[in-house]
């Protein structure tokens, strides 16, 4: 397993420089931007744990939804891929998108549709309008829901199933009632659907590999891939979520494992 090479799904970045980067803090998720979580510091981390690359993923919990540190950070960086994210509520999406969409090196766009941001947009016309603009532009949409949203999101990805959609944590299954990992496997039938299981998933009670092989089973060796959350996971060290997603996927076999820590997230981001 050692020699796996691995390709981090989740990560978020904030600047220690306000004046260039100013905050917006929304509430959403910890406060792990208050201790030192700049693009240098990725790179630290990803060198000193075997790490090639990753996903900066919007942080709308310190930025809201101005992209401009994540873009420019991952704009002429080979080893980082770029996710963005629009306001959902916002006064012109279709614009806002077309706007996100202008950075050549876009990876994604993050729906966001927990805490303040409920997820209205996945029956209110504004997703059919996403899903639209992401066939036409070509990019991988990446919802953050629960997954009393999952009944909806799959009635936008069978209207539209050239779009790619990565759902961010696997729609938190731990925070819904007994069945939400039969739900989620069942969506493996969408075969748009990739799920990205994060620390979020893995780190609590029980053997994480649990996890990973149930959701293995169903989605095949090419649609589940890691992502470790970092910083926003705090219980842990880098290095430690590095060898808990490796724990988490000893139980399969070689093509399996290789997709999960790597292969599937360079596949869709690079």
């Amino acid at each position: 397993m050692a020699t796996d090479r691995l390709v981090d799904a989740h990560v978020h970045v904030a600047s220690s420089d306000e004046d260039a980067f100013p905050r917006q803090p929304t509430g959403a998720g910890s406060d792990w931007w208050r201790h030192e979580s700049g693009v240098e510091r990725l790179h630290q981390n990803l060198e000193a744990s075997g790490v090639e690359g990753a996903v900066v993923v919007q942080a709308v919990g310190v930025y809201g939804y101005d992209c401009t540190y994540a873009a420019s950070v991952t704009a002429d960086d080979p080893a980082l891929a770029f996710v963005g994210a629009i306001d959902l509520s916002g006064d012109d999406i279709e614009a806002d998108f077309r706007t996100l969409a202008r950075h050549d090196h876009l990876g994604g766009v993050r729906l966001f549709g927990v805490g303040a941001a409920n997820a209205e947009w996945l029956t209110n016309g504004t997703g059919q309008l996403v899903w639209s603009l992401a066939a036409e532009v070509g990019c991988t949409l990446v919802p953050t829901i629960f997954s009393d949203g999952l009944p909806a999101l799959r009635t936008l990805m069978e209207r539209t199933p050239e779009v790619v959609v990565a759902i961010d944590h696997c729609a938190f299954p731990g925070f819904a009632g007994p069945g939400a990992m039969d739900n989620l496997a069942a969506l493996a039938e969408v075969p748009s659907l990739h799920l990205k299981v994060s620390s979020h998933n893995l780190d609590g009670e029980g053997d994480p590999a649990r996890f990973v092989d149930t959701l293995a089973e169903a989605y095949g060796p090419t649609r589940l891939c890691w992502g470790s959350d970092h910083p926003q996971h705090q219980s842990k060290t880098y290095p430690q979520l590095v060898e808990l997603a490796r724990h988490a996927a000893r139980n399969l076999d070689a093509e399996h494992r290789a997709g999960f820590l790597g292969g599937n997230t360079r596949r869709l981001w690079w």
